[in-house]
C-alpha cells in the first residue's frame, strides 16, 4: 500500500507536527498500558500478530463443516457484526466456486426482506451464524428468533442445532446462554474489541472462511500493516494527520471513492468505522461513499463546482484480475482497448480535474484485491481511525450516541 496526500502543501509544517502527535498515540496504543483513554478496548491493535493459531485452525475447520452441510449460510448481525464480513467477501468477489453463498440478515427490520429469506430457507440447504456481543440488539435478535424457528421446523431440533453457530461475548450476554442451552457451536468476540474493530475476529473471519477465502492470508496482510512504519516519517500516518487538519479547517465531509465495484461494502464498513470512532462532542467528518464512474453522472457536478465543504479519499486499485476487451466495430474509437484501461483513464481524469479545482485528495494505492491486500486495508483504516480520534480529542472506542435512538425505539416497542 502507498499513501499520497494532495492539497496540503500550504500546511506541510502542521501536517508533520500532527504526524508526530499521532506517533505518540500509536506508541501508547501498541503498549501494554490500558489506563489511557480507550485503553480497555484496544485488543484489535496487536491481534494480527498475537492471534491464537489454534483458534484460526478451528475457524477454518468449522467453515469446512458448514460448507459440507449447506449451500446457503445466513449471517445474522448488524453494524460491525455484519459489515466487516460482507466488506471482505464482496471485495474478494463473493463466494468461491463450490462454497456456500453467504447471505446477511438482522441488519434491518423490514418484513419484506425477511419474507424473501424465509422462501430461500424453504428451497435450499441452510446453516445460520448469529453474531452479537450482547445478544440484545433488536434487529439481529428478532431476525434470529424468526430464522431459528424456521430452522428447527425444517430440520428438527437435533439437526437444527448442528446447523446454527453463535459468535458472542465469552461469558455474559443472552446469546452465550442461548448457545449453552442449545449446544450450538460458538466462538468468542473478545471483551476488549468493539464491533467495528472486530472484522479480524471470528465475527468476520468465520463467514469469510465459509465463502472460501484464506483467512490466514487476510491476517498476514493485517500483520504486515501492523508491523509497518507508523512513525512520522513513515508515510502511513499522514492520512490520519491530513484528514484531522482538514476537518479543523471546516471540511466536515469525507467522501470515500472507488472505481472498483467490489469495494461498495468496504465503503459501508468505512462509514461505520469513522462515524462511530470520531463522531462525538461535535467533532468528526461525515463519511459518504461513491462508486465511480456511476456516481460521477449524478454527483460529479457537485464535486467539481459545488460547495467545497469536503475532502476526498480515493482507493486506487492498481490491478484487476478480470477484464473485457472492447470489440472491433468499424469506426469505434475504443476498439481493442480493455474496460480496465478506460476505467484507469476515468480514474486519473477525475483526480486531475479535482486537483485543478483545489479539492484536497487523499490517495490510497492498493496492488490488487486479494486476501493479503484486503487485510492490509482493514488494519490501515482501523489504525487511521483510532489515531484520528485521539488527535481530535475523543475516545475512539465508545459510541454513547448510539444508545439514544435504541432507548427511544425500545420504549415505543414496549407500548405495542
Amino acid at each position: 500500500m502507498k499513501v499520497e496526500i494532495n492539497g496540503m502543501d500550504a500546511n506541510r509544517e502542521a501536517l508533520m507536527q500532527r504526524c508526530r502527535e499521532m506517533e505518540k498515540w500509536h506508541r501508547l496504543l501498541m503498549s501494554d498500558d490500558e489506563t489511557h483513554l480507550g485503553g480497555d478496548f484496544k485488543g484489535w491493535v496487536r491481534l494480527p500478530r498475537d492471534i491464537d493459531r489454534e483458534l484460526v485452525e478451528r475457524i477454518i475447520e468449522t467453515a469446512e463443516d458448514i460448507k459440507d452441510k449447506c449451500t446457503l449460510l445466513l449471517v445474522v448481525g448488524i453494524g460491525g457484526s455484519f459489515l466487516g464480513a460482507r466488506a471482505v467477501i464482496d471485495a474478494l468477489s463473493g463466494s468461491r466456486e463450490g462454497r456456500p453463498e453467504v447471505v446477511f440478515a438482522g441488519f434491518n427490520l423490514n418484513g419484506a426482506y425477511m419474507s424473501k429469506l424465509k422462501k430461500r430457507i424453504a428451497d435450499e440447504s441452510v446453516c445460520m451464524c448469529v453474531i452479537s456481543k450482547s445478544g440484545r440488539t433488536v434487529e439481529p435478535l428478532l431476525s434470529y428468533a424468526v430464522l431459528k424457528d424456521l430452522m428447527f421446523v425444517k430440520y428438527g431440533q437435533e439437526e437444527g442445532r448442528k446447523r446454527i453457530f453463535v459468535i458472542t461475548d465469552e461469558k455474559k450476554g443472552d446469546l452465550r446462554r442461548e448457545a449453552y442451552e442449545n449446544r450450538f457451536k460458538s466462538f468468542v468476540i473478545p471483551d476488549n474489541i468493539g464491533g467495528r474493530y472486530s472484522v479480524l475476529t471470528p465475527a468476520g473471519s468465520l463467514p469469510v472462511a465459509v465463502a472460501g477465502h484464506d483467512i490466514r492470508k487476510l491476517l498476514d496482510g493485517a500483520r504486515s500493516m501492523q508491523c509497518g512504519d507508523w512513525t512520522a516519517e513513515g508515510g502511513l500516518i499522514t492520512y490520519g494527520a491530513a484528514r484531522t487538519i482538514l476537518q479543523e479547517q471546516g471540511k466536515c465531509l469525507e467522501i470515500f471513492e472507488y472505481f472498483e465495484g467490489n469495494l461498495e461494502y468496504f465503503g459501508e464498513w468505512l462509514k461505520q468505522l469513522f462515524g462511530e470512532t470520531e463522531g462525538k462532542d461535535g467533532k468528526g467528518a461525515y463519511s459518504a461513499c461513491l462508486f465511480f464512474s456511476r456516481d460521477l453522472h449524478s454527483i460529479g457536478q457537485f464535486l467539481q463546482q459545488g460547495r467545497q465543504m469536503f475532502y476526498e479519499t480515493i482507493i486506487r486499485v492498481a490491478k484487476s484480475d478480470e477484464d473485457a476487451v472492447i470489440p472491433q466495430y468499424a469506426g469505434y474509437p475504443y476498439a481493442g482497448k480493455t474496460m480496465e484501461q478506460i476505467n484507469g483513464c476515468a480514474e486519473e481524469g477525475v483526480v486531475r480535474a479535482h486537483r485543478k479545482a483545489g479539492i484536497p485528495i487523499n490517495e490510497i494505492y492498493v496492488d490488487g484485491l486479494n486476501e493479503f491486500t484486503v487485510g492490509q486495508m482493514i488494519y490501515f483504516f482501523e489504525m487511521s481511525a483510532a489515531l484520528s480520534a485521539y488527535a481530535l480529542g475523543v475516545n475512539p472506542f465508545d459510541q454513547p450516541g448510539v444508545e439514544a435512538f435504541k432507548k427511544e425505539m425500545k420504549s415505543l416497542i414496549e407500548k405495542l
